[in-house]
């Protein structure tokens, strides 16, 4: 029996960013219009030719114009979707590849942050939602890397000495509330 209690689970939805989704889609329109502009130069000819060989002929045992080039405009339309296809499946490939480049260029950069590397550029690809967010990676890697560099500063100006103990304690709780910013 099951519980009434328990409500159902739905399925998740999963959204794709739609900065991601336009260039792709601009590729795929572009492959699906190049092969139907290659279909139809190939294919114009190609009728132009059995259609006059037909009336220099003179005779026409067929009953409608499509019989006349059934086979050949058979062959062409497996053409037509075998190089879509294949064009659109290299595309994908690409897309995937593209990706998996930008995660792991993105992935690499968070991992050296965690072991004090903050001064490596990401550099995530050619992916335009991958490199926004490579910037935005350097771009906290370098306010952090300033704010490291204020805090050695400080901390050498505190090491020097000459200052009275209470400017000195003042200055040690500025540098830790710095410090507790970075690493809290």
């Amino acid at each position: 029996m099951k519980n009434p209690s328990l409500p159902p689970r739905q399925p998740r939805i999963r959204y794709v960013s739609p900065r991601f989704q336009g260039p792709a889609v601009l590729a795929f329109t572009a492959i699906i219009a190049i092969g139907g502009a290659i279909f139809w130069k190939l294919v114009d000819s190609e009728f132009q030719r059995v259609f006059l060989r037909v009336a220099i002929r003179g005779h026409y045992t067929f009953d409608s114009a499509y019989d006349i080039v059934r086979d050949l405009l058979a062959w062409h339309l497996a053409g037509l979707f075998a190089g879509v296809f294949l064009a659109g499946s290299t595309l994908v490939l690409l897309l995937v590849a593209a990706t998996r480049h930008g995660i792991g260029k993105a992935v690499n950069s968070l991992r050296a942050s965690a072991f004090g590397d903050l001064s490596t550029p990401t550099g995530p690809g050619r992916v335009g939602e991958f490199n926004r967010f490579g910037g935005k990676i350097d771009a906290a890697r370098s306010d952090t890397l300033t704010s490291v560099r204020k805090i050695r500063s400080e901390a050498a100006a505190l090491a020097a000495g000459g200052m009275s103990p209470e400017e000195f304690r003042l200055r040690w709780d500025e540098l830790q509330q710095r410090i507790r910013t970075i690493a809290p």
